[in-house]
């Protein structure tokens, strides 16, 4: 039985552990380089090197399937969860080309969400859950930092108490929040908050904790210090040929035999006006670093992206508990500051985040880096969406169905094979969970949809097949004599907060028209077009933001070889806050060897849509 705990409104304590396959969506070889080149791929790695991952998905399931391979083996975990304020945060997103968007050249979008509808108990069992999961994964020798602030840190660590044990934590640490300029009030009632809780705690008793020093601004000056104020009763020593006992209970700081090395060396003295034993302090401008982290910034402003926990602050984290090799982990990734900072450092790191905004943030801001190893972006993709409609809409294929329909503000029908419902009165198909939505089943949809006197057809899918282009788009159109929309079921859907919320959009599916210049065995790919069939179903705000096509671009990469399994990221091209326009036409790529490639070039959209589309080409 426990001695203390936590305790809320149907409180669980067993935390379920689903483990579900990981699908590898993207594996990137080589970083932009920093001096604004664009890196060649490396065409041959090591079948058994190590690459880092940044994981996209729910970080329950995402830990959960972790444990088979990383049980007991993750030397640190950092977590900055969202804090429970009541309010989303929101990302702001540069569009288009430096100078060449209307004012305001930005969007809003939500980064995460930060409301629980059911209350602090829904909150609460949110944290135990994955706190949990998070101890599982820990190594014996391994530490959790976790990041709160005022609004509950009080509660967090009574659950980190229940779950680590209180005789496993460390300490707390004040770091900086965001000093904002506030004005006094005659009606002020609080004050300005200011600082952070980082909660340090280890595994075990031998959770590794390295000795940090910081450097001072300005040299602390060398002075004498006594060397008497030990507390317990010791027993006398010997000073310069004399016998001295300590005052009543106290005892020397040092060993006899390091007394008389101390005298050798000019480092101890009897006080000329006491004629108390002292020793010397040499002068230095580093101290050892204690609990108040508060001459570092804790926020930073690097990628726009809401929450950005500082460097200085992880690489102080990073240094303090692991070594270079270690495998570091975030399981609220956010901007991906952990990640950036443990590649500069030489760890290992696994970093996962629920939100496309932060996987897509993550992944430039580790592209920038110099020298950055290989890592894999990953995701539980439709093994996790099966598992979601498993668990709250049951086995019943038809609630799925019904409640995409419900989410999109359709109606409900069921007189026919293919369309499920109904808007406005265009028919509406929603796709299978687990597979792209094909050509084929379009038609099937149309053929239908026509024979039952409709003129428009809505197809909601998670994926289309690669090959379905915009030609094969408008080629359906004009057979068929019908309008068709090809929309993106969201992610979102399976949050509930975003569900309750009504934060689910279902953005149309896009097109990217691409051409190849060949030139012997040298190719490029040169971007013409990327095609939103139905401009009016984009935000009216932004578009009158945009004044091309380009402007709706964030990012492309191109994988040269192709072979249906991974997309192999070998060449990429992107905006950063920095760097604001965009190059449309890539690097010139040698092929080594005549045959026949398929060349993939995957764009991901300002709204963190991907859109992929492939290429054949022929090398003599």
């Amino acid at each position: 039985m426990k001695d203390f705990g936590i305790y809320w409104k149907n409180k669980r304590e067993e935390v379920e552990r689903v483990e579900l396959p990981f699908q590898k969506i993207e594996t990137i070889n080589l970083p932009r380089s920093n001096i604004g080149t664009l890196a060649q791929f490396r065409d041959k790695t090591e079948n058994n090197e190590w690459k880092n991952r940044l994981i996209w998905g729910d970080n329950k399931y995402v830990m959960a399937s972790l444990l088979t391979e990383f049980r007991g083996k993750i030397k640190l975990i950092y977590a900055d969860p969202p804090f429970f304020t009541g309010t989303n945060m929101n990302i702001t997103l540069a569009v288009g080309d430096e100078g060449a968007v209307k004012e305001p050249s930005a969007i809003e979008e939500i980064a995460y969400r930060n409301m629980w509808k059911e209350g602090p108990s829904s909150f609460f069992q949110y944290m135990y859950d994955r706190f949990v999961l998070m101890k599982d994964l820990l190594s014996d020798d391994g530490s959790i930092w976790v990041r709160f602030d005022y609004h509950y840190s009080h509660y967090i660590k009574a659950i980190l108490d229940e779950i680590f044990g209180y005789e496993n934590f460390r300490n707390e640490l004040i770091v900086n929040r965001t000093r904002k300029n506030v004005m006094a009030s005659r009606t002020q009632i609080v004050f300005p908050t200011a600082t952070d809780s980082l909660f340090f705690y280890a595994k075990s008793e031998t959770t590794l904790l390295n000795q940090t020093k910081i450097r001072k601004s300005e040299e602390r000056k060398g002075y004498w210090r006594h060397m008497d104020d030990s507390a317990g009763q010791g027993s006398a020593k010997m000073f310069f040929g004399r016998s001295i006992e300590p005052p009543p209970g106290k005892h020397w700081k040092f060993s006899q035999e390091n007394i008389d090395k101390m005298i050798r060396e000019g480092k101890l003295r009897l006080n000329p006006k006491t004629g108390r034993p002292e020793y010397w302090v040499e002068p230095t401008d580093e101290y050892l670093l204690d609990t108040n982290w508060t001459d570092i910034p804790g926020y930073s402003f690097s990628t726009g992206y809401p929450t950005e926990n500082a460097e200085q602050l992880l690489e102080r984290v990073i240094l303090s508990a692991s070594n270079p090799g270690d495998l570091v982990a975030d399981f609220f990734a956010g901007s991906g500051t952990t990640a950036a900072v443990a590649e500069k450092l030489g760890r290992r790191w696994i970093v996962a985040d629920i939100g496309r905004f932060s996987i897509h943030t993550i992944r430039k801001r580790l592209l920038d880096i110099p020298n950055c190893k290989p890592f894999e972006v990953l995701n539980l993709g439709k093994y996790e969406r099966k598992y979601w409609m498993d668990q709250n809409l049951g086995s019943v294929y038809r609630n799925y169905i019904d409640f995409i329909l419900q989410l999109y503000k359709a109606k409900p029908v069921y007189d026919y094979k293919n369309i499920h419902g109904i808007i406005s009165g265009k028919a509406v198909h929603v796709g299978p969970i687990d597979y792209p939505v094909t050509k084929g089943e379009v038609e099937e949809c149309l053929k239908e949809a026509k024979g039952n006197g409709f003129s428009s057809l809505d197809v909601l899918g998670w994926d289309f097949e690669m090959e379905f282009n915009d030609k094969i788009l408008k080629e359906l159109k004009e057979t068929y004599d019908f309008d068709l929309s090809l929309r993106i079921i969201p992610n979102e859907v399976m949050d509930k907060r975003a569900v309750d919320a009504g934060d689910v959009d279902f953005f149309e599916h896009a097109f990217l028209d691409v051409s190849l210049s060949v030139n012997d065995r040298k190719v490029r790919v040169k971007l013409n077009n990327f095609i939103i069939p139905n401009p009016e179903s984009i935000p009216e705000e932004l578009r009158d933001k945009m004044l091309k096509w380009s402007d709706f671009i964030d990012y492309w990469s191109v994988d040269w070889n192709y072979r249906e399994d991974t997309f192999h990221n070998e060449w990429q091209e992107f905006r950063t806050r920095q760097k604001k326009n965009l190059q449309l036409q890539s690097i010139e790529h040698t092929y080594d060897e005549p045959g026949i490639y398929k060349i993939v070039v995957k764009v991901i959209d300002v709204f963190g849509n991907d859109t992929t589309t492939v290429k054949e080409v022929r090398i003599e």
